[in-house]
């Protein structure tokens, strides 16, 4: 009869533990006490301990034993793992069970005979407690009232205690270790997104970091809406069309820059690296993203590359931009047979400004000249200031003469417009030479030196007009 009420004890008792275990917010060490006084309940002349395993320092620590002194506990705290390091040592060190009938006479407590004498020990049975991949969590031991072997049924119900030890501290782990990892994630600014493999990109999970964007989680889990929403209408073709790409080519790791809309509208540049998981079919089970926000790198980038590409007093193409751009476009009508147009333009009388106003107003003319002459061409012709007072003009998809003596006469006129400065009245007028490819040339330098030869022969003949290159003009 008592054996079949320490077993409704047992069952009962376990019940409990496996609530308290569900209660996420109790500490581990809170339920592993609560097990050892279930053995208590259980075995009413046993009592019980547990310790923790320290695999870098191959010892046992914070052992746990509510029906022990303190100083007990104290002394098993740091115990070395090894054969002859009483019951929980050597039980840990050769990974099974170790009974010790009598801990006075038995030679693997022979270096623990004060502490055996000092607290009353008598038996002392010890069994690991080991996870269902065989990782060692600990050990569990059982100290007899007298000095006994276990009995048979009695060993049964240890190993029932040690798998249920075993299962709290893997859940317990694993649950600390998942609060742990998403703490790194929430308070780092990489966010966490899974999208499932269907248009427009439903999402599954997302960080609740999200909300750096002005976001929340329960927008896209609740509310349903898909990421492809935020991403900038501008980048949303490309990004489609580079992840079917990735897709269609088996590839499963790969990086995306892009932009989103935040939830202010306001434009972030977003790194993604992506992680296509597949079943053992091939077939995608989901798609994970980590998003993090490089607006300040690309902001940073386009600096530099504005600075190096661009004239400082006005803004416009510089002659290193100018020039990779002509080259660009040379090797594109290479393929294509397409006439491009250099025109080198100077101004006939700038020197005049700067002697009357000096060189801030001179400077100003300029900044006022750029603009009238970039508003005189089309959206994809290429103006760049050379230096001083001297431009280039690239111009594209030149079928007859005429193509550039219509864009020619509109930067003539444009510039020969008086200009009001400081009131003074001041009249500007531009000489042009041009150079057309492949006829004139095929290479960047050469082309840019027929046409400066034709602006040369422009001014000379009396400015303010245009003149095309010849091969008689000596270069």
């Amino acid at each position: 009869m008592s054996e079949l009420v320490n077993v409704q004890h047992l069952l009962k008792e376990q019940s409990r533990i496996i609530e308290m275990l569900v209660a996420e917010n109790l500490p581990l060490s809170k339920i592993l006490e609560r097990l050892t006084e279930t053995i208590a309940v259980v075995f009413p002349d046993v009592r019980a301990t547990i310790t923790e395993y320290n695999e870098k320092l191959h010892s046992l620590e914070n052992p746990i034993g509510p029906r022990f002194p303190r100083a007990y506990l104290d002394s098993m705290d740091g115990l070395s793992v090894g054969p002859k390091a009483g019951s929980c040592g050597t039980s840990a060190y050769i990974n099974d069970l170790v009974i010790v009938e009598d801990a006075m006479v038995d030679p693997i407590w022979e270096d623990y005979r004060d502490i055996v004498e000092t607290y009353n020990i008598k038996g002392c049975w010890s069994i690991p407690i080991v996870s269902a991949t065989g990782h060692l969590f600990g050990t569990l031991a059982f100290y007899p009232d007298e000095c006994r072997a276990p009995s048979q049924e009695e060993v049964q119900v240890f190993n029932q205690f040690s798998h249920l030890a075993a299962m709290i501290i893997d859940k317990k782990r694993s649950e600390e270790a998942l609060r742990l990892a998403n703490r790194v994630i929430e308070n780092s600014p990489a966010v966490i997104i899974r999208w499932k493999a269907e248009k427009g990109w439903p999402i599954d999970y997302v960080s609740n970091n999200i909300n750096q964007f002005g976001y929340t989680p329960g927008l896209f889990l609740k509310e349903k809406i898909d990421f492809s929403l935020i991403v900038h209408p501008k980048d949303l073709a490309r990004v489609e069309g580079e992840v079917d790409e990735y897709l269609e080519g088996g590839l499963d790791k790969f990086k995306q820059e892009y932009r989103i809309i935040t939830a202010d509208g306001k434009i972030r540049w977003i790194d993604d690296r992506t992680t296509v998981t597949r079943n053992e079919l091939g077939e995608i089970l989901y798609i994970e993203g980590v998003l993090i926000d490089i607006t300040e790198r690309k902001e940073a980038e386009q600096q530099v590359f504005y600075l190096a590409n661009n004239d400082p007093l006005t803004g416009i193409p510089n002659r290193r931009y100018f020039k990779k751009k002509l080259e660009k476009e040379l090797t594109k009508s290479g393929h294509t047979g397409d006439h491009l147009a250099i025109l080198y333009i100077d101004c006939d009388n700038f020197k005049q400004i700067n002697d009357d106003l000096g060189h801030d107003t001179g400077d100003e003319f300029l900044q006022h000249l750029s603009k009238r002459l970039r508003n005189c061409l089309r959206e994809d012709d290429i103006i760049a200031r050379i230096g001083g007072d001297e431009f280039n003009v690239l111009l594209t998809g030149v079928e007859k003469e005429k193509d550039v003596l219509k864009v020619a006469e509109r930067l003539i006129r444009a510039s020969s417009e008086p200009w009001e400065i400081k009131g003074n009245v001041y009249h500007v007028t531009i000489s042009i030479g041009v150079a057309i490819a492949p006829m004139d040339g095929t290479s960047v330098d050469d082309l840019i030196r027929k046409a400066d030869r034709a602006l040369y022969q422009a001014k000379a003949s009396g400015k303010n007009q245009l003149m095309w290159y010849i091969p008689k003009m000596s270069i």
